[in-house]
C-alpha cells in the first residue's frame, strides 16, 4: 500500500470518528461552517474537543482543510469549501500563513468571519473591528468557555451576516455569488466599522500592560515536562492536571503519557535482555577458565 493511500485511509478513518461523512467532491449542506486553523501539535486536540462541539451547538457542520482528499489542488479544494460555507471561523495564533492566506479568500468572497485569537497581538489592524474571540488559556475552564463563545458568536453571524464582512467586498450592484446591499448600508456599515475599530484601539489601550495572559508551553516543552514528572513518580492524573493548568489539552497529554509509558516498557524490555546477555556471556567465559576437576 502506498504512502498516500495509507494517508486517505488515516483521514477517513478522522472524520468518521468525528462523524464527518462527505465525497470527494466537498460537502453539500448550506449550513457549512469552515475552520481554518493551524495543523499538528495542540491544535488538533482543540479542533476535536472545542471547535467541533461550538460549531455543531450553533447548528452548523463543521468542516477543516484536512476533511479534503481528492486528485484537484488543494488550493482548488480551500476555494470551493469557502464558497459553501455560510461562515467562517478562522483561528489566528500564531500568525500562520497559511490561515492568513484562506482568510484572505474568505474575505474576498464577502464571507461573515469569526476570528479567534489568545491576543489582539495576532489580530491584523484592519481587522480588529470584525468579530474576534480573545482567549486565555491561564483562565479556569478556558476551553469550555471557548467552546460557548463560538456558539454564541456563530448564532449572532447567522442573525446579522454582514456584520461580519468587510464592507470593502461587499457588492452594491446585484452580482451572482456576492453579497449585494444598498450604497447608503455599505457606507454605514463602514463607519460603524470604523468607529468599532477606533473603540477597540482604545480599550486595548487603556488596559495596556495589564493582561495576565502567560505562553502555553509548546508540545516539545510539554513532552520534555511529562518525562521529568514521570521520573519524580507523579502520576499520570496529577500529570495531566499540571499540564492543563498551564494549557496542554488533556486530551493530548493523555496519548502522550500513553505512548512515554509504551516506550518505556519497550526500554526496560531491551534493558533487561541486555543484562542477561551480559551474564551469560560471563558465565560462558568464567566456565571456559575454570580448571578441569581431577578425578
Amino acid at each position: 500500500m502506498t504512502a498516500k493511500k495509507k494517508q486517505q485511509q488515516k483521514t477517513r478513518a478522522s472524520r468518521k470518528l468525528r462523524g464527518v461523512t462527505r465525497s470527494s467532491k466537498g460537502p453539500k449542506s448550506r449550513d457549512m461552517c469552515f475552520v481554518i486553523m493551524p495543523f499538528g501539535g495542540y491544535f488538533n486536540a482543540y479542533y476535536e474537543s472545542i471547535y467541533i462541539p461550538g460549531v455543531k451547538d450553533a447548528g452548523l457542520e463543521p468542516h477543516r482543510a484536512d476533511d479534503l482528499y481528492g486528485p484537484q489542488s488543494i488550493v482548488s479544494d480551500i476555494w470551493e469549501y469557502t464558497k459553501k460555507s455560510r461562515v467562517i471561523l478562522a483561528d489566528l495564533t500564531g500568525k500562520n500563513p497559511n490561515v492568513f492566506y484562506e482568510l484572505g479568500l474568505a474575505h474576498a468572497s464577502a464571507k461573515p468571519v469569526v476570528m479567534i485569537a489568545p491576543s489582539m497581538d495576532d489580530v491584523p489592524f484592519d481587522l480588529r473591528a470584525l468579530r474576534i474571540i480573545i482567549y486565555d488559556k491561564n483562565a479556569p475552564d478556558w476551553g469550555n468557555d471557548l467552546r460557548d463563545n463560538i456558539k454564541m458568536a456563530l448564532k449572532e453571524v447567522l442573525s446579522s451576516p454582514l456584520e461580519s464582512v468587510l464592507p470593502t467586498f461587499l457588492k452594491v450592484s446585484a452580482g451572482e455569488g456576492k453579497t449585494t446591499i444598498t450604497p447608503e448600508r455599505k457606507e454605514l456599515l463602514q463607519v460603524k466599522r470604523d468607529l468599532d475599530l477606533v473603540k477597540t484601539e482604545l480599550r486595548a489601550t487603556q488596559a495596556g500592560g495589564l493582561s495576565s495572559h502567560r505562553e502555553v508551553p509548546g508540545p516539545d516543552e510539554a513532552e520534555d515536562l511529562m518525562r521529568l514528572y514521570l521520573k519524580r513518580g507523579l502520576s499520570d492524573r496529577l500529570i495531566i492536571s499540571m499540564l492543563a493548568e498551564r494549557g496542554v489539552p488533556s486530551g493530548w497529554a493523555q496519548n502522550k503519557l500513553r505512548r512515554l509509558h509504551a516506550e518505556e516498557v519497550v526500554r526496560t524490555a531491551a534493558v533487561r535482555k541486555e543484562q542477561s546477555a551480559v551474564a551469560g556471556t560471563s558465565e560462558d567465559k568464567a566456565s571456559a577458565e575454570e580448571p578441569p576437576r581431577k578425578t
